[in-house]
């Protein structure tokens, strides 16, 4: 999930411990993007082309994948929102038939469906899928086990509130092979909830957690931090309420001022500097908990408590499917069109792939730490594939960081790992590696004459 953003100064921001440093590529605290600024671009038939040719050599020992569905409508936008999604009520059946009828056709002619190998997960976002109605979103789930299959194992989840839950949507979910449900709390705090307009309290919110909980689904919490009228208070209630109605599995989301010329800079320190504070105050609460970091801003018992959040580190594809939905494959990223693009795309059957990217084998070996890096978890294999590809620059890389505490080796030596501070600046770490992807790399001589060394 993203939110609108800004960028802080942390020359001047005091809580951070590395203000004062003013090291080139933490001016400013950053945030983790896609890399369609780096590798060869394709344009979408090539990338479609691409996609069935892996689906071809891959065939008869297959990658694990997960599938991402977008769907992109929900009955009014909230104030907090970035993502791309539509509200969506006169006509409303006209609009989603229309969504169902070219989405289940993109699904049925994808070129990585009807393989001998089902997903690991798949994972409905958006917008609020369930806004489309039960009928349509069963349909859609139909389609994807027909195209793609689906075993025992698969976690079938979705992103949701707790108004949408009533016990036909339980009972519909149930019948329909989910296990997951990500329930957008953002607070229990009731004035907080009324002003962002949810629909229940948050005692209502709770009775609805443990209610599916009953029924024998696991339930996530996403949550957002900087609000206005925000408080440590605020945040504490929300995390012991949530943790004692049975949570496991925290989504941390945290809300920015957009840079304006209208803003003050001190509103946005301010601003940084408190939620410095609250995600100190969230990690601390996680490991009193015994709850871990298992990827950016994702916190749970283990890194296997939720398959989808966690595909990045274990090196598993992604096929997109929807307006909007980003994927992966092999070498390979890639993003959808926008509406009504989408349609026209599949309408004339032509890919609706609108952004597309291949890496090369340098830039692989940085992508593969930064997968490592957002999941809070890097082995000491991946550290040292990278310092011999980019011996002098990655060096000195580590050296900062493990300098400043941003990411440390465990004490068995075989991967280190991403610290709190590391994790509240992890958009500057990663832009630090990626800067080595687009330098002249490690030649191949020079690679054999170390190595023979």
């Amino acid at each position: 999930m993203t939110f609108k953003t800004s960028r802080f100064n942390l020359r001047e921001n005091q809580s951070t411990g590395l203000h004062s440093l003013g090291i080139e590529g933490f001016n400013d605290r950053m945030e983790s993007h896609p890399w369609f600024g780096v590798g060869h671009s394709l344009n979408s038939n090539a990338a479609k082309d691409y996609l069935a040719r892996l689906q071809e050599t891959t065939h008869a020992q297959p990658n694990p994948y997960c599938i991402y569905v977008h769907v992109p409508f929900c009955a009014s936008i909230c104030r907090f929102c970035a993502l791309y999604t539509r509200a969506v009520k006169g006509n409303a059946d006209a609009i989603f038939d229309e969504y169902v009828q070219w989405l289940c056709q993109s699904i049925e002619t994808h070129p990585c469906a009807y393989s001998n190998h089902g997903p690991t997960t798949v994972h409905f976002g958006g917008g609020t899928p369930l806004h489309i109605g039960l009928d349509r979103f069963a349909k859609v789930t139909h389609s994807l086990k027909k195209a793609f299959g689906s075993s025992d194992s698969c976690e079938w989840a979705l992103e949701t509130t707790t108004s949408s839950i009533t016990p036909k949507v339980a009972d519909t979910l149930a019948e329909l092979g989910f296990k997951r449900i990500h329930l957008g709390i953002q607070t229990l705090n009731d004035d907080l909830r009324t002003f962002n307009r949810r629909h229940e309290t948050g005692n209502e919110a709770i009775d609805k957690i443990r209610y599916l909980q009953q029924q024998g689904f696991l339930c996530s919490a996403d949550m957002i931090i900087g609000f206005d009228n925000y408080s440590d208070a605020i945040l504490n209630e929300d995390l012991q309420r949530l943790y004692a109605s049975g949570i496991r599995m925290f989504s941390i989301c945290e809300l920015r001022l957009v840079r304006h010329k209208d803003l003050q800079s001190s509103q946005h320190q301010e601003q940084s500097q408190r939620n410095y504070q609250y995600w100190k105050q969230i990690w601390e609460f996680m490991e009193s908990a015994d709850l871990i970091p298992i990827h950016l801003g994702q916190f749970a018992d283990s890194q296997e408590s939720n398959l989808y959040f966690t595909h990045p580190a274990r090196g598993e594809n992604c096929v997109a499917i929807g307006p909007y939905a980003h994927g992966s494959a092999g070498r390979l990223y890639y993003s959808n069109k926008l509406l009504p693009a989408y349609y026209e795309a599949i309408k004339m059957g032509e890919s609706p792939i609108e952004t597309a990217v291949l890496y090369d084998d340098q830039e692989e070996i940085i992508l593969n730490l930064e997968r490592e890096m957002l999941a809070h978890r890097v082995t000491h294999k991946t550290i040292e594939t990278v310092l011999f590809a980019y011996p002098e620059r990655f060096a000195d890389i580590l050296d900062f960081w493990q300098n400043h505490e941003l990411m440390l080796p465990a004490e068995n030596g075989l991967s280190w790992s991403i610290t709190r501070e590391g994790s509240w600046y992890i958009g500057n770490m990663i832009t630090q590696i990626r800067d080595m992807a687009v330098q002249p790399v490690l030649t191949h001589e020079r690679a054999v004459r170390m190595y023979k060394q």
